[in-house]
């Protein structure tokens, strides 16, 4: 068995793409405790949605990850969703005016 790819209802696929998200500005904001509490965001947001992170890091103002995604989701939808939680949180906890 092939465990490259992925089997749901008639449909083989190994879809992947890499993300790379970048500070407003290119704000140095990603210090610290600040991108583990952003990389652990990704992680959960992946997990309800049902995507893989297959590779994560991040630098001072801006952040990469190599996700695995099902052909239902569009790499739109996923940006978007992933700006529109990280970016919510932090204005949340941190009090950051992003």
């Amino acid at each position: 068995m092939d465990n490259r790819y992925h089997r749901h209802n008639r449909r083989k696929y190994s879809l992947k793409v890499h993300i790379v998200l970048v500070t407003k500005y290119r704000k140095q904001l990603l210090k610290g405790s600040i991108a583990d509490d952003v990389k652990q965001k990704i992680f959960d947001i992946a997990n309800t949605r049902g995507y893989e992170i297959i590779a994560m890091e991040t630098d001072k103002d801006h952040m990469h990850f190599l996700i695995s995604y099902d052909t239902t989701d569009r790499v739109c939808d996923i940006v978007k969703i992933v700006k529109q939680e990280t970016t919510y949180y932090l204005w949340q906890t941190k009090g950051f005016n992003l």
